[in-house]
């Protein structure tokens, strides 16, 4: 087939996908963009590539946050935007402009503003075809310097740059609600207020956001899609200092597609109450020794370290072309070369399933029904029987596989996309009760004269860390040599003695852990527990990191290893405040 049929053939597809069934103001987006992203294909300059396919996405937000300190509210914001994304590849899908790693660099491009808020088919063609022009005349920067970088560099197998899909066509509506922002700024600013019952607690604060979102995607082969998109997140968070000056920290985190999916008051009352007390309790505990032996990950834990282990390896990366003499951003996984081989016990199996709705009559956070490419995601097999059987793959070509499986959840960097989990569902065939697991735990403390073994019920994922108290951890981790590969710090950290007594400690991180450590899994509990966040690309998950989100979800039971290492977080102390907090009381 020409290319020049083929195109008629796209367009004409795509104009048909328009028109079904089409509501005159819902769909002005879709119209304008479905028209304007087809006069891409006519983009060309004398003696230099044409493109091969175009892509415009739109994300049409409308967002509400408050955040309040003791009662008091710090700010209130209401906003409106409408985020685009424009891609133009030049070239082929055996080669283009991407996987380089210029690709992102946009070289020279003009300032095209930024889109209609309003419903305006002139206006949103007008900025599109500005945007696309631009898009345009930088692959063609980024494609000649992507050649010359390969002139003097051979390569004996070439993987294609882009893989081939099928159009997908999903349209769905759904209503906004109005958002009551005198209402949830009174819960906000209570909620807030109970923290005063806490004196020693330095920090805390309460934060909802409210997110109500279309998002918009055509491309040249024929896909259009409008999927709603809806969020609802409140934040619980507190500090404290111990007698030493250490910080110690958590926080709470309630998500919901809609407000109306949050607890009610009642429970978010307890919530504040607790983890109050939590933080305080974490403050009076001893540090935690240097450890090597044993460990229980309990309930949402377990489900935290498989969020951040396997999902993180689970995704499909491809080294990017580099410059002569500049160095690539660019961190393998793990399990890069390893399907077919064994990465957890033999009775354990893990599943992506992004289609499933609920989990036990409960909503869940993973669903969604396109990726950020348009592509319908299936349920994927990852490991079967411990042996790692698939990846999370996007549109970018990945050696080994053959076409996307519908996991391009985050923007990515050299022109891809990244690929993330939805619902990942990790199963035990051989379980035991929780009880039993504990017995298991102070069994193989007992055999190596260990006088307690240690229980992790809360992982620092997503983290509730500061930026920089971010930056610094990274920077220790690289220090100490465990790099990118450095997994969360545990936050609660108990050990338990042979009698059953348990006692917090603080202080602690992982050391030398990785993803071939799952492979020493010893047990697994009867019970599973639900883990949901919100992923945004950044180390450790960062809370507030990142303009894009990827909502997932982990159903995993609790695991013991045989033996995990453990020492002290040592990092230079603040000096604490000269003279003691104010009075919180509320009277003056």
């Amino acid at each position: 087939m020409s290319t020049c049929v083929r195109r008629l053939l796209c367009a004409c597809l795509l104009a048909a996908t328009l028109a079904a069934g089409q509501a005159p103001d819902s769909d002005v987006v879709l119209r304008a963009l479905g028209d304007e992203v087809m006069r891409t294909l006519e983009l060309s300059l004398p003696g230099l590539d044409k493109p091969y396919y175009s892509e415009f996405g739109l994300h049409d937000v409308d967002s509400f946050s408050v955040s309040a300190v003791l009662g008091g509210v710090l700010w209130q914001r209401r906003n409106r935007v409408r985020i685009p994304s424009i891609q133009v590849r030049v070239g082929s899908y055996e080669f283009d402009n991407t996987n380089y790693l210029l690709s992102d660099l946009g070289f020279g491009t003009m300032d095209v503003g930024r889109p209609s808020l309003e419903n305006s088919y002139p206006a949103l063609r007008h900025f599109f075809w500005l945007a696309a022009d631009a898009a345009y005349k930088s692959s063609l920067q980024a494609l000649a310097r992507k050649r010359a970088a390969l002139r003097n560099v051979t390569v004996a197998e070439q993987t294609p740059d882009f893989w081939r899909a099928d159009p997908v066509r999903v349209r769905l509506e759904a209503p906004r609600t109005p958002i009551d922002a005198a209402a949830w700024t009174k819960v906000v600013a209570h909620l807030s207020s109970l923290f005063a019952g806490f004196p020693d607690l330095t920090r805390s604060g309460v934060h909802l956001e409210i997110v109500q979102s279309d998002y918009y995607f055509v491309n040249t082969e024929g896909t259009a899609c409008r999927i709603p998109e809806r969020l609802a997140q409140l934040r619980l968070s507190g500090a404290a200092l111990a007698s030493d000056g250490m910080t110690v920290r958590d926080a709470t985190v309630f998500l919901a597609r809609e407000p109306d999916g949050l607890p009610p008051l009642s429970e978010l009352e307890r919530a504040v109450r607790d983890l109050g007390e939590r933080v305080q309790e974490l403050a009076r505990a001893p540090w935690g020794e240097p450890y090597l032996g044993p460990v229980l990950f309990e309930g949402a834990a377990a489900a935290q370290l498989f969020a951040e282990v396997l999902g993180r390896n689970l995704v499909a990366r491809r080294r990017p072309v580099g410059e002569p003499g500049r160095p690539v951003p660019f961190q393998a996984s793990e399990f890069e070369g390893r399907i077919g081989s064994r990465v957890l016990p033999e009775w354990m199996e893990v599943v992506d399933d992004p289609t499933q709705k609920e989990w036990r009559g409960r909503p869940l956070l993973g669903f969604y029904p396109v990726d950020l490419e348009g592509q319908v995601p299936k349920p994927v097999v990852l490991i079967e029987r411990g042996v790692l059987r698939n990846l999370l793959l996007t549109r970018q070509p990945v050696a080994g596989f053959s076409a996307s499986n519908g996991r391009a959840r985050l923007p990515g960097a050299f022109g891809a996309k990244t690929a993330w989990f939805g619902n990942l569902f990790v199963r035990a065939t051989e379980t035991v009760p929780a009880a039993e697991l504990r017995q298991r735990l102070l069994a193989q403390c007992r055999a190596r004269n260990l006088p307690y073994g240690l229980l992790v019920r809360k992982m620092d994922y997503p983290s509730s860390a500061s930026a920089e108290e971010a930056r610094r951890l990274l920077t220790r981790l690289a220090q100490a040599g465990d790099g990118g590969r450095a997994i969360s710090l545990p936050l609660l950290v108990y050990r338990l003695y042979p009698d059953g007594r348990e006692e917090l400690v603080r202080g602690l991180r992982f050391r030398a852990f990785s993803a071939r450590t799952l492979r020493d899994i010893l047990a697994a509990s009867e019970e599973v527990f639900l883990f949901e966040y919100l992923e945004n690309g950044a180390p450790f998950a960062l809370s507030g990191a990142g303009s894009f989100v990827a909502e997932s979800a982990v159903v995993a039971p609790s695991v013991l290893f045989e033996e995990l290492q453990l020492e002290r977080a040592e990092e230079q102390l603040p000096n604490p405040p000269v003279v003691p907090p104010p009075s919180l009381s509320l009277r003056r």
